[in-house]
């Protein structure tokens, strides 16, 4: 994580709050010409992370061979602060400019460590003007594509991590965004900058239509390398109780593929069950090509539990985790726990890590 300074965070916010007076509620009245609106929302979370390293595999037989040379996995406690800002100044009925602020900073202690870290980062930071049915946008923001739940192949500016043990906020990409947007489609054409020295410029395009109770999506992506990207997605509400997804992304240069398909059915309010399988041409093993994915998640008043497996048929792996949500007005609390498991040789087992588990605690503010 980037190290930021907690006075210039607070610089940050106290200058949003400084130019946004005078300072309009959301459920106001629609904004007048040359007004200025502001908003100011956070969560405090409080959390404690389980983790118990693998006993077999290639991980563990490298432990046994070069004692203490490998980090392992450990408990963890922390406590993070999560502020987000908004401030958009009417120009006119069409026309605005506007800011948005989304950044952390935690504290953190590793069991057996005497220091404590102090993480912090600004996860998204970005200027955006709107003129009536486009916005362009300049920063590091979050651009998350596609119809997944646990894969997604055209997530081709954000990559955002599936699955996490603990809902987090990912770290946004430093982009350069044009949108045009209406009631039955959205055009976006994203230039994003590399994270790393190694990674290349990407231009990505997206391309988005509502056609009843279908929604289409187009893909198209370019590397600095000159390597291109193709891609398509489908979404389609069935039935009151069935929906159906399906997104495919190929790379001619590698001549490989990435391709799920997937399916959700609703039994009535607080009964929902997800499976979705999928092909992945760039994992790093060809045992974890192929994957199935299951989750069945219930919800009753405040408590929402759920049950998950992926399942990696080449191997036999499989992750199996549970999780259990109380919710309340301003307070929620995550249970999770994650096994990883299947035969010795699973790629799924060769890792650091064989069990995790967390808990949290989150007051909204």
């Amino acid at each position: 994580m980037t190290p930021i300074a907690t006075l210039p965070l607070s610089l940050v916010v106290a200058a949003l709050a400084m130019a946004a007076a005078p300072v309009a509620r959301a459920d106001d009245a629609a904004p007048t010409p040359a007004s200025t609106r502001f908003a100011l929302s956070g969560e405090l979370r409080l959390a404690r992370e389980f983790q118990q390293p693998a006993t077999t595999g290639a991980w563990a037989e490298a432990q046994a061979r070069w004692p203490g040379r490998l980090a392992a996995p450990r408990h963890r406690s922390s406590a993070q602060v999560q502020l987000r800002a908004d401030a958009r100044r009417a120009l006119d009925a069409q026309t605005g400019l506007g800011l948005h602020l989304d950044a952390q900073t935690a504290l953190q202690r590793s069991d057996g460590d005497a220091q404590i870290a102090t993480p912090g980062r600004v996860n998204e930071l970005y200027a955006h003007l709107d003129l009536a049915d486009w916005q362009l946008a300049a920063g590091r923001r979050i651009v998350a594509w596609d119809v997944g739940q646990a894969f997604r192949p055209n997530d081709v500016v954000q990559r955002e991590e599936r699955r996490p043990l603990l809902q987090t906020t990912p770290q946004g990409r430093a982009v350069l965004q044009a949108e045009q947007v209406d009631a039955d489609s959205a055009t976006s054409l994203v230039a994003v900058e590399p994270q790393r020295e190694a990674a290349e410029r990407t231009l990505a395009l997206r391309h988005f239509r509502r056609l009843g109770a279908l929604d289409a999506h187009l893909h198209a992506d370019w590397r600095q390398d000159r390597r291109a990207g193709l891609g398509a997605a489908l979404a389609w509400v069935a039935s009151d109780a069935v929906a159906l997804h399906a997104s495919t992304r190929w790379q001619p240069h590698q001549a490989r593929h990435q391709t799920l398909a997937g399916l959700s059915w609703t039994g009535g309010p607080d009964l929902t069950l997800l499976a979705e399988a999928w092909h992945d041409g760039t994992a790093a093993s060809r045992l974890a090509q192929r994957n199935l994915y299951l989750r069945a998640s219930l919800k009753s008043g405040a408590w929402e539990p759920s049950l998950d497996l992926l399942w990696q048929p080449r191997d036999g792996g499989r992750s199996l985790g549970a999780g259990l949500r109380w919710s309340g007005d301003r307070w929620r609390i995550d249970a999770a726990w994650r096994r990883l498991g299947g035969p010795q040789a699973a790629a799924m087992r060769q890792g650091a890590l064989r069990h995790s588990g967390a808990i949290a605690a989150t007051l909204a503010f």
